[in-house]
């Protein structure tokens, strides 16, 4: 009986592990950098539509 609970544990702290370890990997990679190069990309630029006068 000791064994069985000890394997139980042991599997069930790796499986744990396992999983955290994966959450964060899956993490990482969804908001980690582009493996782009970032000339390869077009630059985001932000361009006013309207010109408002200031003032006077």
């Amino acid at each position: 009986m000791p064994v069985i609970v000890f394997f139980t544990v042991i599997a069930a702290v790796g499986l744990g592990v396992f999983a955290a370890y994966a959450a964060v990997f899956s993490i990482l990679h969804a908001f980690g950098r582009p493996s782009q190069p970032e000339s390869a990309r077009p630059r985001l630029v932000l361009v006013p539509t309207q010109n408002h006068a200031s003032g006077d």
